[in-house]
């Protein structure tokens, strides 16, 4: 079980990419990261090169948490902890049908271009999660072009 790299092998400069990621209590199958018994930040995108565009994070529930009143889960980077998410609402008692956007009060909710490598991460608030799980679904581009300057010429 380990983080999701982006970009993949192969991947081409330019092109839109989706993938998931399954988070979740050690216990639940099918999952890629684990959370910890400790609260704090857990990898779950390591993005391994610069000029990444995210476009979006999307989350599904798919097993709710099961954890004290308080559990809250953070999903963000190294410049905005919370800038995909900032969610008490995986305590539901529901399952997600579908993938849920983060809404427009999130700091990413337009995207967030990475021109350095980086970490998205799960911050966890408390120890005592005891079972659930989450899928996020991370939509990127790769190579996108910081040079926002009009091309000159003499």
């Amino acid at each position: 079980m380990s983080a999701l790299n982006i970009p993949g092998i192969g991947e081409r400069i330019g092109e839109r990419y989706i993938r998931k990621v399954d988070v979740g209590f050690l216990g639940e199958t099918g999952i890629d990261v684990a959370l910890s018994s400790a609260t704090g930040d857990v990898a779950i995108i390591n993005i391994n090169e610069p000029n990444v565009f995210v476009h979006s994070l999307k989350k599904q529930q798919r097993v709710p948490f099961t954890a004290g009143a308080t559990f809250k889960i953070i999903v963000g980077d190294c410049n905005d902890s919370d800038g995909y998410w900032t969610d008490t609402l995986y305590l539901t008692t529901t399952c997600d049908a579908v993938f849920v956007e983060a809404g427009t009060t999130a700091a990413y909710a337009m995207g967030h271009l990475y021109t350095t490598t980086d970490i998205i991460a799960v911050n966890q608030s408390e120890v005592v999660v005891t079972g659930g799980s989450a899928r996020f679904l991370i939509e990127y581009t790769r190579g996108v072009d910081t040079d926002l300057s009009p091309a000159t010429s003499s």
